[in-house]
C-alpha cells in the first residue's frame, strides 16, 4: 500500500513540477506551512475555545458531533490502515531539503510524540476541516481564516512528506463527510 501511495505522490509531484515550485518557494513561505502543521495539534481545541468566547458554547454538542465523527473514521481504521510517513521511506526528500526551523521543531515534536505511523485517511486534516467548517458556518466572519487553515494544514502534511496526498485528500473528505452528519444528526 505505501508503495502505492508513493506513485500516486510520485505522478502528482510530477505532473504539477511541485517540486520545482517549492524550490523556488521563499523561505518565509515554506515556514508558515511549517507553522500550519504544527498548529493541527490546537486547531480544535482553538476553534471549540473561540466557539465558547463568542456565546456559541451551546452549539458543544454539534461542533463534538463533526470532529469526533471525523477524528473516529479515521483514527478507527489505524488498526486496519496503517502506514509509514513518506518521509520514512523516501531516501531524499523529492521536495528539497530546506533548512527551515519549523520543520526541525515539527520532526523533534514527531520524534518524541508520534507512534510512527499514519492514519488513512489523514486524522487532522480530518478534524481540523470539520472544526473549521462548523466554527466558521456559526461565525461567518472566521471562516475563511479557519477555512484557509485547514487546508494549509493539509498542504503542509503532503509539502512536509508527513503525509501522502491520497490520505490527506480523503481526510479532507471525511472531514466534510463530519461536518455534514453534525448538520443532519439532532
Amino acid at each position: 500500500m505505501e508503495a502505492r501511495l508513493l506513485r500516486v505522490d510520485e505522478w502528482l509531484f510530477r505532473t504539477t513540477h511541485l517540486p520545482t515550485i517549492v524550490q523556488r518557494t521563499p523561505r518565509g513561505l515554506l515556514e508558515l506551512f511549517e507553522l500550519a502543521y504544527l498548529f493541527a495539534y490546537p486547531f480544535v481545541p482553538g476553534a471549540l475555545g473561540l466557539l465558547y468566547a463568542t456565546g456559541f458554547a451551546r452549539e458543544t454538542d454539534r461542533f463534538c458531533t463533526a470532529v469526533l465523527t471525523a477524528g473516529f473514521v479515521c483514527y478507527g481504521a489505524l488498526p486496519w490502515l496503517q502506514t509509514r510517513p513518506p518521509r520514512a521511506l523516501e531516501p531524499t526528500n523529492p521536495l528539497g531539503d530546506r533548512p527551515l526551523t519549523l520543520r526541525r521543531l515539527n520532526l523533534r515534536v514527531l520524534s518524541h510524540g508520534s507512534i510512527q505511523v499514519n492514519t488513512l485517511p489523514r486524522g487532522h486534516a480530518a478534524t481540523a476541516l470539520a472544526a473549521a467548517l462548523v466554527t466558521g458556518e456559526l461565525l461567518p466572519g472566521t471562516f475563511p481564516l479557519l477555512l484557509a487553515a485547514a487546508l494549509a494544514i493539509a498542504v503542509a502534511t503532503v509539502l512536509g512528506r508527513y503525509h501522502y496526498s491520497v490520505d490527506t485528500l480523503l481526510g479532507l473528505a471525511v472531514g466534510v463527510g463530519g461536518w455534514f452528519v453534525s448538520r443532519v444528526v439532532p
